[in-house]
């Protein structure tokens, strides 16, 4: 769905729903931020739908180029941000939540770099096949990329198997083959692929903060009960 501005549109709509039902399930506020990706998905894949439509029409170049930023903003620094830090809120073992925070501080140099990086290499989108491939005419250094990809998969891919939340990691393996079946079909147009197949995971996140839900509420439950117990003991 990635591939015309019909899919996308088509997708980013779907994504919106699944992202309002997600949050809907949502009772903790720890959860939310989690829960809110699939909205987050949204936004990108309409992104991506104005690169499609703007894309050989020198009349709206501006209009593309702030699209094109806009759909490698959030591949590029929202989400190495969004996944450690929305984790890091739902962890409970502490010191897994160390990990995560500390993954998260790791992750914010990152996005901050890739803000500078994007400014310089003034990226622009062209049509590959039936998909769109971003370039970086800024630069060459081909030992510069692996880094980048290195530095993106700690920051996006790796939380999901710190997190001890349910069904948190059945994520991150689902992440790791969409991504090498990315690589397998489209590697010039990694980017735009990717995010199809990135957004069959927000149906799978709004599974995740359903089954999170009763498992956080059950917990809290004992350790109330625990607390009055203790509190009992304590008056006597």
């Amino acid at each position: 769905m990635c591939f015309s501005a019909t899919g996308s549109f088509a997708l980013a709509a779907i994504l919106t729903g699944v992202g309002v039902a997600s949050i809907a399930r949502s009772s903790s506020r720890s959860n939310r931020m989690f829960a809110a990706a699939p909205l987050l998905f949204a936004a990108q894949q309409a992104a991506e739908g104005v690169v499609w439509l703007t894309i050989g029409v020198p009349s709206e170049a501006m209009l593309q180029r702030l699209a094109v930023d806009a759909f490698l903003g959030f591949a590029l620094v929202v989400w190495p941000l969004w996944v450690p830090i929305s984790l890091q809120r739902m962890e409970r073992d502490p010191a897994r939540r160390r990990v995560l925070t500390a993954m998260s501080w790791f992750s914010g140099t990152a996005s901050a770099s890739a803000v500078l990086l994007l400014s310089r290499w003034q990226p622009f989108a062209r049509v590959s096949g039936r998909s769109l491939s971003y370039d970086y005419p800024g630069t060459s250094n081909a030992l510069l990329h692996v880094a980048l990809v290195v530095v993106y998969v700690v920051s996006t891919i790796a939380p999901f198997f710190v997190s001890t939340a349910r069904l948190v990691r059945t994520i991150g393996v689902t992440l790791v083959g969409s991504l090498l079946a990315a690589i397998v079909i489209r590697r010039e147009a990694l980017t735009s692929v990717w995010c199809f197949f990135a957004a069959i995971l927000s149906g799978m996140i709004m599974i995740a903060v359903r089954h999170e839900e009763p498992s956080r509420e059950k917990l809290e439950v004992v350790g109330g009960q625990a607390d009055g117990r203790a509190s009992r003991v304590d008056q006597n």
